[in-house]
């Protein structure tokens, strides 16, 4: 075990020495901390009045299918791979080193620790949103830490389920079975409570507030915990945690009693993890998609349309209907605009379901198609200017989220009966935030020369949308607040998207020549 807590004592002194030799890493840090520091004096020093205040119950349920969001990710995954805990340096050095296989595995744990904070963060991003339900600092730390017990759980759990179902599809099909069987008596709940009342809103609070909810393993037993602190109530939110705590230690304790030969199951997950990574540095796409699912592709027709850059609109277009046969309308996108309309029908505001989407679109946004293209040198050859290849690489992601936030905030204003103008402001407001979007992610790969998803760049960009957006989020609030009223909110919506159309084309400007002049991230090997 000295050898191990050498290895993470050395690690620590070499990233603090690491920041010694390079400034620029050192003051992005500093900065981090007083972003930090500032979203902790907005979220104590900034509360809306107890009456304009949104009820706690709404918060529950999106901490709560947040969570089982996870969860079912979590259970996928261990059914084809497992959990990656280790990196391929702890494969060749730890696995063959005379170091027990016991404590090996406690030194992933502690290193799931460190990714389940880093996987976590960006709950710290939340404080205005979380604001809207009263919760300070504190509460978004407390937030934080119940999320980060659930990831930890569920990760130890993940190498479990792999270990007893790996090459047994029996005993795969009983884990997906049981782990619906869990959230049957809540959807049976759900349903009676609307029946009974006739009021959806009434049966979701019931629903939410049943031991059904509450008794559902990490997911229930992290939500009730959290409330129950964030509410006062401190025994029952300590037991809940606590339980969850004791079910991760036994988890935990089982795996080492039961099968300390773990390397061949861990193996596996880090060795996928590590060719997808490599995959990706070497613009091996396809053989990314190949190792994440066994899907066939459907071949809904051949050929693409349109003449020079206009081909990669068409190119993905195509892909679009390969992959699904709706089209734009896929599951995601059904999820993104169902989860949106729910929302707007329990807050009863159609702003703040915009200012949350927008967070979500932050992470979301880096998934399309035209970023992808990227890795791959067709784009390159094409004998067009840089600003042309980026924006119809990009027209379908621009297509796909008009019809997103078209479907969402003109269904979920009709059903709360929101003023015309708010919602079409609304909807600018949304599209033009993700046109920015996209303009950062190429700034960033025009000076950096990667992608700002890989490592630390990921808190750099959060800290950069934030930057960019906030002239135009100060000059609309004043505005808003000058004027008052549905026209001081509506004028304040069309001065941010005015904004966030200018900040956008500025990036995309800034960005110019960025598949020209900086290396191709195909070139970067992990």
């Amino acid at each position: 075990m000295t050898s191990l807590i050498y290895l993470i004592r050395k690690s620590i002194k070499n990233n603090l020495k690491e920041l010694l030799h390079k400034p620029g890493k050192l003051i992005l840090y500093l900065l981090l901390v007083a972003m930090i520091g500032g979203l902790a004096f907005f979220s104590n020093n900034v509360q809306p009045l107890p009456e304009n205040l949104a009820p706690m119950f709404i918060f529950r349920g999106i901490l709560f299918a947040f969570i089982t969001l996870f969860v079912a990710l979590t259970i996928m995954k261990s059914l084809s791979s497992g959990d990656v805990i280790f990196g391929m340096n702890d494969v060749n050095f730890l696995f063959v080193s005379p170091i027990s296989s016991r404590k090996i595995l406690l030194y992933g744990m502690m290193r799931m620790t460190r990714n389940s904070f880093y996987a976590s963060f960006f709950i710290l991003f939340q404080s205005s949103s979380l604001a809207n339900f009263g919760i300070d600092f504190g509460g978004i730390i407390l937030i934080l830490a119940g999320f980060m017990l659930a990831m930890i759980v569920m990760s130890i759990l993940s190498l479990i389920i792999y270990n007893l179902t790996n090459s047994s599809p029996k005993r795969k099909r009983a884990v997906k079975i049981i782990a619906i069987l869990v959230y049957v008596p809540l959807v049976i709940y759900l349903a009676v409570s609307f029946f009974q009342t006739n009021d959806p809103i009434e049966a979701l609070y019931q629903a939410i507030h049943s031991p059904f909810s509450s008794f559902i393993p990490i997911a229930g037993w992290v939500t009730v915990g959290v409330i129950s602190l964030l509410s006062g109530e401190v025994v029952t939110g300590l037991l809940f945690l606590g339980l969850t705590l004791l079910v991760g230690i036994g988890l935990l304790i089982f795996l080492l009693l039961s099968k300390t030969d773990y390397y061949e199951d861990a193996l596996v997950s880090t060795e996928s993890d590590f060719e997808k990574r490599r995959a990706i540095a070497e613009g091996n796409i396809n053989s990314i998609q190949s190792q994440t699912t066994k899907k066939k592709v459907k071949i809904a027709g051949t050929g693409i349309g349109g003449t020079g850059v206009t081909a990669l609109f068409h190119k993905h277009v195509r892909e679009v209907f390969r992959q699904n046969r709706f089209g734009f309308l896929s599951f995601a996108s059904v999820m993104i605009s169902g989860g949106g309309i729910l929302a707007i029908y329990l807050i009863k505001d159609v702003t703040a379901v915009l200012q949350i989407l927008m967070w979500v679109q932050i992470m979301l946004i880096g998934t399309g198609r035209g970023l992808q293209e990227t890795y791959i040198h067709y784009i390159y050859l094409i004998p067009e200017s840089s600003f042309q290849k980026i924006i119809w690489s990009n027209m379908e992601l621009i297509i796909r989220v008009l019809m997103e936030t078209v479907i969402t905030f003109v269904v979920g204003g009709l059903l709360i009966g929101a003023p015309i103008f708010i919602v079409l402001a609304s909807i600018i407001v949304y599209t033009m935030f993700s046109l920015m979007l996209i303009g950062i992610n190429y700034l960033f790969m025009r000076y950096t020369g990667a992608d700002i998803s890989v490592g630390l760049l990921i808190t750099f960009y959060y800290l950069a949308v934030i930057i960019i957006i906030a002239p135009g989020l100060v000059a609309a609030i004043i505005a808003g607040t000058m004027i008052g009223g549905m026209v001081g909110t509506v004028v304040g919506l069309l001065i941010l998207g005015a904004w966030e159309l200018v900040a956008g084309l500025i990036c995309f400007a800034l960005s110019r020549g960025v598949l020209d002049y900086c290396d191709m991230p195909v070139m970067k090997k992990a």
